[in-house]
């Protein structure tokens, strides 16, 4: 049970990562969705190739952002993987296959539905936008976008 957990862990870390990257994205100027389409590929490593992509990169700040973010996905994925192993290995405690998978559906939906609240993403987006206002110089620059 404990590699179960271990493997939620490391998913909602996954997903507060990627809001922070989000919200950090958008404190440089960066369109809200285009910044959450931009953190989900540099965190996963799927590397999409875009206009949006080339002005994210070619921006200093967001760079570091996202090289921050392509630096965690590493040790994300690495983690969340032996993790899972570790969870279909025979323990030894008594605990069945199925009730395992059973527990590990059952988080990952809770996961899934918590991540995809749109109250929860609000709440979450603006206490993210204080701690980065406080912690942090990111200013949001729009108007060098537009320039």
């Amino acid at each position: 049970m404990i590699a179960i957990v271990s493997l939620l862990v490391v998913v909602t870390v996954s997903i507060l990562m990627t809001r922070v990257a989000t919200v950090a994205l958008t404190h440089t100027g960066l369109a809200r969705e285009s910044a959450r389409f931009q953190a989900r590929p540099a965190f996963t490593g799927a590397g999409f190739t875009t206009n949006e992509s080339e002005r994210a990169v070619n921006h200093p700040v967001r760079r570091r952002i996202i090289m921050l973010l392509m630096l965690m996905e590493n040790a994300g994925i690495v983690t969340a993987m032996s993790s899972l192993i570790l969870t279909f290995v025979d323990e030894g405690a008594g605990v069945n296959l199925t009730m395992r998978l059973g527990f590990l559906i059952v988080g990952l939906v809770v996961l899934w539905t918590i991540a995809t609240s749109q109250w929860v993403d609000r709440h979450l987006s603006r206490l993210i936008e204080r701690t980065l206002n406080r912690y942090t110089q990111l200013e949001i620059k729009a108007y060098a976008s537009l320039m």
